[in-house]
């Protein structure tokens, strides 16, 4: 009797076990994820910087030049020799007065490929006539001698004095600074105009063999 009521005790425990057991959730051996960890976001913040380069005031034109050009010829006496191979007097065959480009010209042009040597510069007091010494009026307020040597407007070597320049002894032209050009004097193979000018003009001398001519330019 008592070992039946030990059994009928047993039994109940274990159904008690097991009804404990059915309830609890079964361990599958997984293990429930855990939250994730929170992140801290880390912001930098870039600050633009802009270059500012200085220029000119806006509407300012900014030039850049180079060297100055050389300055136009000279108010200083100039002269010059015969060229090579020069043997006989040169002999004038023509006289030209014009304007161009920014200069007054003043062409004088010889025969037979002979040119002379020169003697040009600026003179003060009156003209005078070559030989003579008597006044020769020339118009303007400055006065360029240009004496060739040895020249003629006349050729002598024939005997017969035969003139080689048949123009007149007073031109004026189309210019701006020279008012007239005058002969002075042709006198023992020197051969002398001169210039009348508004002033003191610069002035450059170019010799042409080719063109059988001196060429006074004065700047304007």
């Amino acid at each position: 009797m008592h070992l039946r009521r030990l059994a009928t005790v047993t039994v109940l425990g274990l159904l008690m076990l097991a009804g404990c057991n059915s309830d609890a959730p079964p361990d599958d051996g997984a293990t429930a994820p855990s939250e994730p960890a929170p992140t801290t976001e880390r912001t930098t913040t870039t600050e633009a910087t802009t270059t500012t380069e200085e220029g000119p005031p806006p509407g300012e034109v900014t030039t850049t030049t180079g060297a100055p050009p050389p300055p136009f010829g000279t108010t200083s006496p100039s002269s010059a020799p015969p060229p090579p191979g020069a043997t006989e007097v040169a002999l004038l065959a023509g006289v030209e007065v014009a304007g161009g480009a920014g200069v007054d010209r003043v062409v004088f042009r010889f025969v037979d490929a002979q040119l002379p040597g020169y003697d040009i510069a600026y003179v003060d007091g009156p003209v005078r006539q070559d030989g003579s010494g008597e006044i020769v009026p020339v118009e303007g307020q400055a006065r360029l001698q240009v004496r060739f040597e040895p020249a003629s407007g006349v050729d002598l070597r024939s005997g017969t004095f035969e003139e080689t320049y048949r123009g007149p002894d007073r031109l004026r032209g189309p210019t701006q600074r020279v008012t007239e050009v005058v002969r002075t004097g042709d006198f023992e193979a020197n051969l002398t105009w001169v210039v009348g000018v508004d002033a003191a003009t610069p002035y450059r001398v170019e010799v042409l063999p080719g063109d059988n001519a001196i060429v006074v330019e004065l700047g304007h």
